[in-house]
């Protein structure tokens, strides 16, 4: 009859022999192995300034057009940087702004491009709705925002009549895409 410390010490020696065994097997990777590898490029986060550009610029589009509508802006992650509702817009049509913004963020394409997917792609939309649980429309109006081929961010506006988010959007985008060439001189 084996004492609990018996049973302890002989826990002990199998961990700490299993332990030197998988040392043994792991090898860390060559010095010049992870040189070799490609850089993996992480976008830095979109600033305030810049998606204010981008609300103030595509509620100017809906005011010229005598509408309302919510505007959102998120970073690549999906996490909201901005938004703004304007006078008399149903929160509902917030929840939309932003839903739009993670859906073009999440299939890094335009929600427009995304709905026509449950026609032709049905399972790359059907995936995304279940994954991201709710929180993307897949309805025109929210566009990714882009620089050099990495997706910083995305846009959403909701709210505002016909195709009206979506000239809203192209707007913001527009005048960020300015913005940003102003700040590189």
């Amino acid at each position: 009859m084996k004492t609990s410390s018996g049973i302890a010490t002989l826990f002990l020696t199998l961990v700490a022999t299993t332990l030197v065994d998988v040392q043994a097997q792991e090898k860390p990777p060559a010095q010049n192995e992870r040189a070799a590898r490609p850089l993996i490029r992480v976008p830095t986060a979109l600033p305030l300034e810049d998606a204010r550009v981008i609300v103030e610029a595509a509620k100017a589009v809906v005011k010229a057009e005598n509408g309302r509508a919510a505007i959102a802006v998120v970073d690549f992650n999906g996490n909201l940087v901005s938004l703004d509702s304007m006078d008399g817009t149903s929160g509902f049509w917030v929840r939309f702004a932003i839903g739009k913004a993670v859906g073009a963020v999440t299939l890094q394409q335009s929600t427009g491009e995304s709905g026509e997917q449950v026609k032709s792609n049905p399972q790359r939309f059907h995936s995304a709705l279940s994954l991201m649980e709710g929180q993307i429309i897949l309805i025109p109006g929210g566009s990714p925002l882009i620089v050099e081929d990495i997706i910083v961010g995305a846009v959403g506006s909701a709210g505002h009549r016909g195709d009206g988010d979506v000239r809203a959007v192209k707007a913001g985008i527009a005048a960020w895409e300015k913005f940003r060439q102003t700040k590189r001189q």
